[in-house]
């Protein structure tokens, strides 16, 4: 069983997953700098979905039945999680260590049914899917009041972590904001309550004035290269409107027009190579939460994003 466990000293919570050392792995072959993996005993390929816990959401022909074949993007729970959903939250310690029990829901969102397409051969209609996967797993997982925050992601390559070859992303829900993202909003309301704007307005409009840093820019959303960045070529694809939850966008095309030229230039600047993709945006307001007031305002001043964070240099020690 998992659990989170407190780190007075760093002010860090860390995952203790046992079931997670269980989980398989396929990088066995590469092919002209192409993921292969082991097709057949893939538990993501089209018809093997018998090789999967039962799936909890799928987009699939009208005529197809769940955990069959004819889906675009399947969600299943992961099958060697790190939280569960079965787990009773609890709160526990022991002298000055505190814990709480693995509650959560860990999901794999399994992008297309193609074992050999991989993100940066995506087509729009691709994206289309997988984004709306991202946004109706959130909404559903948002209706359990004990999920503070969802957590979605994607790792490219082995490098960035991913452990199966088939292309897929995860979902994390948890009973806590994650203290980067509790971070950012801390940093965010702050920037508003002394200017009264919202810092990443304030970042955006900026970079379109010294225009080093921009990689791409449509109707709705800028890519750029952050100030401040902690990996070389990171990348952040921003709405261009104000916006404090993915949950708000009403269509994915320009979202999708973005994505897709970050990825495909970072796929030839680089020659593929692993990444992070994260997706950032604001929790869910909780009337019962630890700090009074802390939803308070926070569509003005808080906005989500995108980052892309490319594994291609190892962190050494200062870095850490």
């Amino acid at each position: 069983m998992s659990e989170f466990r407190y780190n007075r000293l760093k002010n860090t919570w860390t995952v203790i997953a046992e079931e997670r050392a269980k989980r398989p792995h396929d990088y066995a072959t590469h092919v002209h700098e192409e993921e292969i993996g082991d097709v057949k005993r893939c538990p993501f390929e089209y018809g093997n979905e018998f090789m999967t816990p039962p799936e909890v959401f799928a987009i699939r022909d009208e005529d197809s039945k769940p955990d069959s074949p004819g889906w675009k993007v399947r969600v299943i729970p992961n099958k060697y999680p790190a939280v569960s959903p079965d787990t009773k939250l609890e709160f526990n310690f022991d002298c000055i260590f505190d814990s709480i029990s693995g509650f959560g829901y860990h999901e794999v969102i399994i992008d297309t049914p193609n074992h050999f397409k991989h993100i940066q051969n995506f087509e729009e209609e691709d994206y289309k899917y997988l984004f709306t996967a991202f946004k109706e797993r959130m909404k559903a997982l948002y209706k359990d009041e004990k999920v503070k925050y969802v957590q979605i992601f994607k790792n490219h390559g082995k490098e960035a972590g991913k452990s199966l070859v088939h292309s897929h992303s995860q979902l994390i829900a948890i009973p806590m904001i994650p203290k980067s993202v509790d971070t950012q909003i801390n940093q965010c309301r702050n920037y508003f309550i002394e200017k009264e704007r919202c810092l990443i307005c304030d970042e955006i409009k900026f970079e379109k004035i010294v225009n080093k840093r921009i990689v791409y820019e449509n109707q709705d959303f800028l890519v750029y290269c952050p100030y401040a960045s902690l990996y070389p070529f990171e990348v952040r694809i921003v709405p261009k409107f104000h916006s404090h939850s993915f949950l708000e966008l009403g269509t994915f095309s320009s979202l999708i027009d973005a994505v897709k030229i970050a990825v495909k230039r970072l796929h030839k600047s680089l020659i593929n190579p692993p990444f992070n993709m994260i997706l950032y945006t604001s929790p869910p307001k909780r009337d019962k939460y630890k700090i009074p007031n802390y939803f308070y305002n926070i569509e003005l001043f808080n906005h989500w994003y995108i980052e892309i964070l490319p594994r291609i240099a190892i962190h050494a020690g200062f870095e850490l």
